[in-house]
């Protein structure tokens, strides 16, 4: 089959995001339904169905996908978080934790975050020697801690000692939802605890945890990320794994950019990064926390280097 002609293909996606965004902004709520369904459908499938460089830089620099990324992820984080609401609130809504398991178990992407999960296990598997992790915070939680429950069911399947996680996020209703939640499903407060506080604020101590997640929504921009980053980072243990969830290429219209060039000045010594290419829509970059020795010799090898143009 012939493919079409680059500008062509580039018109087409831009055309498609472009309708995208003009429907999704003219609903009234982004609340699931068909209607709302079938747009975050078909929005996904544009932004994932070409891994051609060529192809993502040309849509990536068009002049109305430019003024369009702001407000098209923050359509991206609303109906997100409007898909994990409704759905706590169905699994709270059953009568009993069996009825509640089942009706977990129907969440449409528990599959794709269960392999998310299991990349970004398998991944820290690779850049980690002491052992496999079993203290995780996850930061941007949601209503729906899907992270959290997709951990501690990849925890099941290892003989080693299960894992416990720790939910943050900023907003009361959706700790009050997950934490709910987590008890009508049968997970133990010493599996599973919540926190409702600011990803930044200076009183989130992190330094018990030996992995630490940034969910891929917290800070809409590559710059608000950056900022959340520099003070959890502050808050971790030496040796621990700072997790970011990122986006590459065009999923980058979905969720924000790490700027991963910047995070070596931040006390973190960046040790992978994991871009999929196929349903699995976030990036991951792992980074371990430096000691305040090694953040020291950094600041003198910046001092020492001369400036480049």
């Amino acid at each position: 089959m012939q493919l079409q002609p680059l500008e062509d293909r580039v018109t087409s996606l831009v055309t498609g995001i472009l309708a995208c965004y003009v429907q999704l902004s003219q609903l009234p709520t982004l609340r699931p339904c068909s209607k709302v369904n079938a747009i975050f459908e078909d929005l996904v499938h544009l932004c994932c169905v070409t891994s051609d460089e060529d192809v993502a830089e040309k849509v990536l620099t068009h002049p109305k996908i430019i003024n369009t990324v702001a407000p098209l992820r923050c359509l991206c984080s609303v109906g997100e978080y409007q898909l994990e609401a409704h759905w706590a609130e169905r699994i709270l809504g059953c009568g009993c934790q069996k009825e509640a398991s089942v009706m977990f178990l129907n969440f449409p992407y528990r599959d794709n975050y269960l392999d998310l999960v299991r990349m970004e296990l398998n991944a820290l598997a690779s850049v980690t020697t002491t052992g496999r992790p079993r203290k995780f915070a996850v930061l941007g939680s949601g209503p729906l801690p899907m992270t959290a429950l997709s951990l501690i069911s990849q925890s099941r399947k290892s003989t080693e000692d299960a894992v416990v996680v720790h939910n943050v996020d900023r907003d009361p209703w959706a700790i009050a939802k997950s934490s709910a939640m987590c008890r009508r499903l049968g997970y133990r407060p010493d599996q599973v605890s919540f926190q409702c506080v600011e990803a930044e604020d200076q009183t989130l101590d992190l330094h018990e945890f030996d992995v630490v997640y940034l969910a891929g929504l917290v800070g809409t921009t590559s710059e608000q990320k950056q900022s959340i980053v520099a003070q959890v980072a502050k808050q971790m243990s030496p040796g621990a794994m700072l997790l970011l969830r990122s986006a590459h290429r065009m999923r980058s219209l979905l969720y924000p950019v790490v700027v991963t060039a910047n995070l070596t000045s931040l006390g973190l010594k960046p040790l992978l990064i994991v871009h999929p290419c196929n349903h699995v829509i976030n990036s991951v970059v792992i980074c371990q926390i430096e000691s305040a020795k090694s953040q020291g010799r950094m600041l003198q090898d910046t001092i020492r280097k001369p400036n480049q143009c």
